[in-house]
């Protein structure tokens, strides 16, 4: 459907492109003129031979739109503003990750993503995208990091739930009072409508977006699904060379 939506939308705009830029010239009549002299299957006819002759156009005019959408979408992802942040608001480098508790691989990334985070430039800032799709304990164990987020205590909750074997409500607990959070309000946030309609909103952007498994990371819109540090660590430095 929004493959179908998209070429209309090309269609359209090229259309109006063609009779300005093309009709008029041939028969010298000013645009709105020649428009208003044509019948809907002349305009048509028009456009359809064009695109015959120069099918580079519309693979063109659609990728542009393409890429414009994905912007579009990239940007509300990283504007969202109910979603666990950690690094300078003003940073020119932003990383979107999307991670489950119980995926190998984002344990091993998430060093690498700390690493970056606590650099001494302080050019990057993180948006954190819960996205529990192994297990009900990822489920549970990103419960709990969105209600620790309230307390304001998301960096600590989180990095304790990467390393820690034990996501159930017993282990959970255990880590709350470890840094200090409000076991009590922890839970009933954990219960609390918003954090698991944070979740749901989370787990529809990931299909929005593409991102078919865990960890998904975007790199000022530069998509990469998985864990490969040394391609990471190729685009930061490409986005930081822009700087």
């Amino acid at each position: 459907m929004r493959l179908r939506l998209t070429c209309v939308s090309a269609f359209l705009l090229l259309a109006g492109l063609l009779l300005a830029g093309a009709c008029s010239p041939a028969k010298n009549i000013a645009a709105p003129d020649a428009i208003d002299r044509m019948s809907r299957a002349e305009v048509e006819a028009i456009v359809k031979d064009y695109l015959v002759q120069n099918p580079d156009v519309m693979r063109e005019a659609l990728e542009a739109l393409n890429t414009r959408e994905q912007q579009l979408t990239i940007a509300k992802l990283v504007s969202s503003e109910d979603n666990p942040r950690i690094g300078p608001d003003n940073a020119p480098i932003t990383i979107v990750e999307f991670f489950d508790y119980n995926c190998g691989y984002c344990h091993a990334a998430n060093p690498w993503l700390f690493k970056h985070l606590d650099d001494k430039r302080r050019d990057i800032q993180v948006v954190f995208k819960e996205l529990p799709i192994l297990a009900e304990s990822s489920l549970l164990a990103s419960r709990a990091a969105l209600a620790a987020d309230r307390q304001g205590k998301y960096r600590e909750m989180h990095l304790a739930l990467m390393k820690s074997k034990d996501l159930t409500d017993s282990g959970i607990e255990k880590i709350g009072k470890s840094i200090g959070l409000d076991v009590t309000r922890l839970k009933k946030d954990m219960d609390g409508e918003p954090v698991m309609a944070q979740i749901q909103k989370v787990s529809a952007e990931s299909e929005e977006v593409g991102v078919r498994g865990t960890p998904g990371f975007f790199i000022n819109g530069q998509f990469l699904n998985g864990f490969d540090e040394e391609t990471l660590d190729k685009i930061i430095a490409a986005e930081r060379a822009k700087l």
